[in-house]
């Protein structure tokens, strides 16, 4: 998992707040220990750098899709998943130019504002991650379970389940508050 040296791109959210943002990475697939890494993954698990290379991976979403043997073919990358239409629309709104992990989390950041109530806002900033909240997220990344359990979008996508993602919730809050006393 992740240790109290763990990079923090946003310095202006509460440790609850960050706590959700390293669980929707970990959710989606792109944690990777919380290396800055994780924030060049596309959809399969490669990294930009290694798909497209020679590009910065952080100077623009790649809209680079990728074709599997299923039906699920994808464009979402980042440590977020971002589909090439809402980076384009999140970002724009806030003046974004570039895919660096400071402005993905910062776009990551927005949208769950977007998704959750002003109650499971606050529940999230006091460091309590609920099903609601996740239930609420689950519309903008396929990973997050519904009430139901499973995916939003139930095309095949894999979730992780509410226990699992509420340990690492946890867990993430107890290193944030280790590392802010410090």
């Amino acid at each position: 998992m992740a240790n109290a040296a763990t990079p923090r791109y946003l310095d202006d959210i509460s440790n609850g707040m960050e706590a959700l943002l390293r669980t929707i990475r970990f959710a989606e697939g792109t944690w990777r220990g919380g290396a800055e890494a994780g924030y060049q993954v596309i959809y399969g698990g490669r990294l930009i750098s290694e798909v497209i290379p020679g590009s910065d991976p952080f100077s623009k979403h790649p809209d680079h899709v990728v074709r599997t043997q299923t039906a699920l073919n994808s464009s979402a990358a980042g440590a977020y998943q971002f589909m090439p239409a809402t980076w384009e629309t999140v970002s724009g709104w806030l003046g974004i130019r570039d895919f660096s992990p400071l402005r993905q989390d910062q776009v990551a950041h927005r949208l769950i504002r977007l998704r959750l109530s002003d109650a499971e806002e606050a529940n999230v900033n006091r460091g309590i991650l609920t099903r609601e909240a996740l239930h609420q997220l689950a519309p903008e990344w396929a990973s997050l379970p519904t009430h139901s359990g499973g995916s939003y979008y139930g095309y095949g996508q894999s979730v992780k389940s509410w226990s699992h993602l509420k340990a690492f919730y946890d867990q993430q809050l107890e290193l944030l508050r280790i590392q802010t006393e410090v």
